[in-house]
């Protein structure tokens, strides 16, 4: 067949597939740039997202594991705290705010709704929020007397009243503020099943001075008679002592300027209101006889399995539970409130047992007591 010369000339065809290839080679460059640009958009919100929501949650966690009893525990009703915001390493940071809900009359479960939010490492940005509420039992395990007690109460030589149920503040370097919201009302020295228990009724004074509870005549009946029962409290215990247990004295300790609550042989600081460990009542248990010796002081919350004696000079401010003997020589003074399964023994140097509102709530509202637990099924929400 015959092709006109026009037709039958090839020439500059290559040349315009070639800017073809090269056109279309471009459109698939900007493409997978276009779908990587994408990918890495979104994986890096993914991780901003991603980091802002742990940082979330653990805000939520150092809150309910570090509970600031003194300032959370103490808010009214629809009052609200905030916390933040706290740097994380590697990045990220959490704000977390605290509201107490619920009506102001209830002073034995208090609600809370605790939000955090989360945000990632500057430049990135997005944040992520997320609540729980949780509840703060406040138990009442303390005290209807001076020394509840089922056996015997036994005083050695001396005729000075060594027992009182007319509630004391701690004196000397307690604040009036840790005690001016506390009521002070007195109470029986002593409550015991039978008055013939006591070999000198004159050394107790309280209103009445002694108070005899027929139904107090097991140990159980004793040592039960808080809102928590002994087996609860040993559950709720900061340190345990296996076996017999002596205590020189308490060794508070801090780490970074705080109060370091996981050294078993910090038991407060009583004697020194600017001290991080001021306000830490931990909740001591020992399986045998707990021995509080030397020149010290402690405080807290006792639980003995069998006998408490307390060797002057020592201070202890608190609650004392204790399933056998309670045995307190030498120039001794125990603030706060006990309860005994046994015998009650006072010898030597007069020591004295003085009722304390202000120890005993102070030991109840700063201990592990009043710690939160989340409210099930359903405590946990993300907000966005």
């Amino acid at each position: 067949m015959y092709l006109p010369d026009r037709l039958r000339d090839s020439g500059g065809f290559a040349l315009a597939m070639a800017i073809f290839a090269l056109v279309l080679l471009a459109a698939i460059v900007a493409g997978g740039y276009f779908s990587a640009s994408q990918e890495f958009h979104i994986g890096r919100g993914m991780r901003s997202t991603t980091t802002s929501f742990y940082a979330g949650e653990a805000g939520i966690l150092e809150v309910l594991e570090d509970w600031d009893a003194v300032t959370i525990a103490a808010l009214a009703a629809s009052d609200s705290l905030v916390i933040g915001p706290f740097a994380m390493e590697g990045g990220g940071n959490y704000t977390v705010s605290i509201v107490r809900v619920g009506s102001a009359a209830d002073s034995v479960k208090r609600y809370f709704y605790i939000e955090a939010v989360g945000r990632p490492a500057s430049p990135a940005v997005g944040e992520r929020r997320q609540a729980v509420v949780a509840r703060a039992r406040f138990p009442d395990l303390c005290c209807d007397a001076a020394i509840r007690v089922r056996n015997r109460v036994v005083f050695g030589g001396g005729a000075q009243p060594i027992i009182t149920g007319f509630n004391n503040d701690p004196p000397g370097v307690w604040p009036a503020s840790a005690c001016s919201s506390i009521p002070g009302d007195s109470a029986p020295g002593v409550i015991t099943w039978r008055l013939a228990n006591v070999n000198d009724p004159s050394r107790i004074t309280g209103i009445p001075d002694i108070l005899v509870d027929p139904m107090q005549n097991t140990i159980p009946s004793v040592i039960d008679s808080g809102d928590l029962i002994y087996s609860e409290l040993i559950a709720r215990a900061d340190h345990e002592f296996i076996g017999d247990f002596t205590l020189n004295g308490s060794q508070p300790t801090t780490v970074g300027g705080q109060c370091k609550e996981n050294d078993p042989l910090n038991w407060g600081e009583p004697d020194n209101p600017g001290h991080p460990c001021f306000d830490y009542f931990p909740i001591i248990r020992v399986t045998g006889s707990l021995n509080l010796t030397g020149s010290g002081s402690a405080q807290g919350i006792l639980l003995v399995d069998r006998d408490l004696k307390i060797t002057g000079p020592f201070e202890f401010y608190g609650i004392a539970i204790v399933q056998g003997h309670l045995e307190m020589s030498g120039p001794v003074d125990f603030y706060g409130g006990a309860m005994v399964g046994e015998d009650v023994r006072f010898s030597g140097a007069t020591p004295r047992f003085w009722l304390s509102r202000c120890a005993s709530e102070r030991a109840e509202r700063l201990s592990n007591l009043t710690r939160p637990s989340l409210v099930s099924p359903r405590a946990w929400v993300e907000l966005f």
